[in-house]
């Protein structure tokens, strides 16, 4: 609850700020070619959707009526600004996922490490050598989830 509270007093100042300065400078034109409210835009996404569509319709008329402002302007700020939110994030996850290309860690070497893991934790006495066997074992067999493991790495 408390992070709920967190976002929407960020959001709010972020749509004060974004109002203070941008409703002065910039007349809102209607872009027909999308749908108007998260929930429209996707009808299969459930009760959460319903729930969340709800929640920015009342952070936008307290803010509205806080700021004395036209609900349908606040609306549309908080819609672009979740708009360039999601932009900004489907930015970086591309990103990382262009700097993360190419660098899977070799399966065996991987294995090796995990052997030398159990080893040194039969040697502290944390596990029995047939308990490091047994991991062992599973990790060869792809049972493991993870680069190296699971059904997914197998046959290839």
């Amino acid at each position: 609850m408390n992070n709920v509270r967190k976002r929407a007093g960020i959001t709010a100042g972020v749509v004060l700020a974004g109002i203070g300065l941008a409703f002065p400078a910039v007349a809102f034109a209607e872009d027909h070619s999308k749908p108007a409210t998260a929930a429209e835009a996707r009808p299969h996404a459930g009760k959460g959707a319903e729930l969340r569509e709800e929640h920015r319709k009342e952070l936008a008329e307290a803010l509205a009526k806080d700021l004395g402002v036209p609900v349908d302007k606040v609306t549309g700020s908080l819609e672009k600004f979740r708009a360039a939110q999601g932009e900004k994030h489907r930015e970086e996850r591309k990103d990382r996922k262009d700097e993360w290309a190419g660098e899977r860690p070799d399966a065996a070497a991987l294995q090796k490490k995990l052997a030398d893991r159990l080893d040194q934790a039969v040697k502290d006495g944390k596990l029995t050598r047939a308990q490091a066997d047994a991991v062992i074992a599973a990790a060869k067999a792809g049972v493991l989830p993870g680069p190296g493991g699971g059904p997914h790495h197998q046959e290839r």
